[in-house]
């Protein structure tokens, strides 16, 4: 039996979810701020990504790049909002709202590789623009995609399970599995490096602010046999016009229990989950 444990990943990095809000709301105001809301709402439960996409505000349309890019986001963790209701807002009629939605959502655990329900409370902005009110909805990637590349070593299997873009970094999705006999310690802050198609280098972000670096990979995370970890792996980046679709990640360095040396890995052919037959 494989004992599972996971970083406290925010696989649903698509909706700005947050914890039950403590602070007072504001009713819902039955106004054209909350039509556009209700409708990008409404346009992510049907998968009407591209219509999702014309209800942002210029900045964000202009940070995904085009509708696809932003489909792209929720396909990577297979979310869909199952449904929602709007339970309160802050804001005014002139500077715009934030909008609190109490949502039921499905979406992929790339940490168990399961598809789960989960019960949040998302925030969506509405701000004023020239044509009207849009949505701001920031704090996601531009891009992302599934992945399943895998690559085993000395008894260290690991696989990569996401990759996700944001404008100056990109996130990878990681689970370490010891399938081996002894213990192995991974302390991938050592030297791992991202290499895409083109032979670009993205150096890893090492750093004690936890929302860039994950802390049990940072302090090294001892995996008995049988055990697995999965974390996210985040890379320095410059801004990009595209988004690679191949990539390569060597991880580590790792050690064996009793080995006299520690040892890296190469993941290869990092590349978008094709859907299977059927799906």
């Amino acid at each position: 039996m494989i004992r599972r444990w996971s970083a406290p990943l925010v696989a649903v990095a698509l909706l700005a979810a947050a914890p039950a809000p403590s602070i007072k709301l504001e009713p819902v105001p039955h106004n054209a701020q909350t039509a556009v809301v209700t409708a990008y709402l409404r346009a992510l439960q049907s998968g009407a990504y591209a219509a999702a996409y014309a209800l942002l505000n210029p900045q964000a349309r202009a940070y995904y790049r085009s509708a696809a890019n932003f489909r792209s986001v929720f396909e990577a963790d297979r979310f869909r909002v199952q449904k929602f209701a709007l339970v309160g807002t802050r804001g005014d009629d002139r500077f715009g709202r934030v909008f609190f939605a109490r949502e039921t959502a499905r979406f992929r655990d790339h940490a168990h590789d399961t598809d789960d329900t989960i019960h949040v409370t998302a925030t969506v902005g509405v701000v004023p623009t020239t044509t009207g009110w849009r949505i701001k909805d920031p704090g996601h990637p531009w891009n992302a995609f599934e992945a399943h590349a895998r690559s085993e070593v000395n008894g260290l299997r690991v696989t990569v399970k996401k990759v996700s873009f944001f404008e100056r970094r990109i996130e990878v999705v990681v689970t370490f599995a010891n399938v081996g006999t002894v213990p192995i310690t991974v302390l991938p802050y050592g030297k791992s490096v991202l290499r895409d198609a083109s032979g670009t280098i993205y150096r890893i972000i090492e750093t004690k602010d936890w929302s860039l670096t994950d802390k049990v990979l940072f302090e090294g995370a001892l995996l008995a046999p049988n055990a697995e970890y999965t974390g996210a792996l985040t890379f320095e980046s410059q801004p990009l016009e595209r988004a690679p679709q191949s990539f390569s990640l060597t991880v580590g360095p790792a050690l064996q229990s009793g080995a006299d040396a520690p040892f890296l890995l190469d993941v290869r052919a990092i590349e978008p989950l094709q859907p299977t037959a059927g799906a």
